[in-house]
């Protein structure tokens, strides 16, 4: 906003003004400025929020812990599907510099013998991703072609655990949403 003789900066709604020409976002999410109901969770994104259901568990996977699916080996339709499913969230700017390492994946179990690999699965039909292996048991989520928001990606990133000796082969998905916000900061 400009006036003779002087300016004030002004930011975007779900951004707060910082030391007279920062915008940060504001995290509705822990000032509690968010309308999401009890079987919800907030997440917080780049100039606002997203409500999500708490349980997004889906037939034949049942709910094991918070954002944890799990597929029961005894439902036959389980073998054909990753053994776990896990939900995260994050938000980026619009814009972002790349290549962008942007989220870091672990494997929470690891059998002895085993050989790890990551791939995405699904959710990134442009190309926008790809995940570069650290070691057996992590990996990392690169943005490799620039984004602009808003957006919304439900990336699956797939772990495939092959144990050649005992010849057994399982699998979990981590699927991550990533909201793209509509700004450069």
């Amino acid at each position: 906003e400009n006036e003779p003789g002087r300016f004030a900066c002004l930011c975007p709604e779900g951004y707060q003004l910082l030391s007279s020409r920062i915008c940060q976002d504001i995290n509705e999410c822990e000032t509690g400025a968010h309308q999401c109901e009890e079987t919800q969770t907030c997440v917080n994104i780049h100039g606002g929020y997203q409500c999500v259901e708490t349980n997004r568990c889906q037939e034949p996977y049942v709910q094991v812990s918070d954002n944890r699916c799990m597929c029961p080996v005894t439902k036959p339709e389980c073998r054909e599907l990753p053994f776990s499913l896990v939900h995260r969230y994050m938000s980026v700017a619009s814009e972002r510099t790349v290549p962008s390492d942007v989220f870091q994946i672990q494997a929470t179990s690891v059998f002895p013998g085993a050989y790890n690999s990551f791939r995405i699965r699904s959710g990134d039909p442009d190309s926008h991703f790809y995940i570069r292996q650290i070691n057996n048991i992590s990996a990392m989520l690169v943005l490799a072609r620039s984004v602009s928001g808003p957006r919304e990606y439900v990336l699956d990133l797939e772990m495939v655990s092959v144990n050649q000796l005992m010849s057994y082969q399982s699998s979990s998905v981590l699927r991550l949403t990533v909201f793209v916000g509509p700004y450069a900061f």
